[in-house]
């Protein structure tokens, strides 16, 4: 099982293409992010690979803010970093390696404002306990972007990954539209 696992995670060398600043023309992390995460907000962004969205979480979050990644790479992180670092924002990132069956967050529970998970519960084999533990880390009034890309995950698995989240104590508030992807925003039950 974990081998299969290791298979579905994206591999370090598509990260570099994941964080290509090309990729902007169609995803633009200020646009799709802004609407979503105020200054001093406390953000979680799960699986953010080499940081495409989280330096942008950072600057929407300000200096009063906080951005917790949480990825299963450590060479994912650790790229990640070295793109904060360049651009002033790592005092706000803290980069954490999960496991492959956890987050790792118990420790932030109730404390998360925003929750970020863009092309990463296909790449999960629990997604029910990714849900959960994403709910039980959210604050009362705390809201997910929950995106997939639209050529590798079905309207079906995105809509069973929905039911999933449902099942979990997070439901659908609305749709969001975001170029090449199928997206919600979820909030607790």
């Amino acid at each position: 099982m974990a081998k299969e696992r290791h298979h579905r995670v994206c591999p370090v060398w598509v990260g570099y293409l994941l964080a290509s600043p090309i990729r902007t023309l169609l995803q633009s992390p200020q646009k799709i992010l802004a609407p979503h995460v105020q200054p001093g907000m406390r953000v979680l962004d799960v699986g953010p690979a080499m940081g495409f969205f989280t330096l942008a979480l950072a600057r929407l979050v300000g200096p009063s803010g906080r951005v917790v990644c949480v990825d299963v790479q450590e060479k994912m992180l650790k790229a990640l970093m070295r793109r904060a670092h360049r651009a002033n924002l790592a005092d706000r990132i803290e980069a954490r390696v999960c496991d492959a069956d956890s987050l790792r967050v118990s420790d932030l529970a109730g404390t998360i404002d925003f929750v970020l998970t863009f092309a990463v519960v296909h790449e999960v084999d629990n997604a029910a306990r990714l849900f959960g533990e994403i709910q039980g880390a959210l604050t009362s009034r705390g809201r997910v972007l929950f995106a997939e890309p639209r050529g590798h995950v079905s309207e079906q698995a995105f809509q069973e990954s929905l039911a999933l989240a449902k099942q979990n104590g997070l439901h659908k508030t609305g749709p969001v539209k975001i170029a090449r992807s199928h997206a919600a925003i979820l909030e607790r039950a």
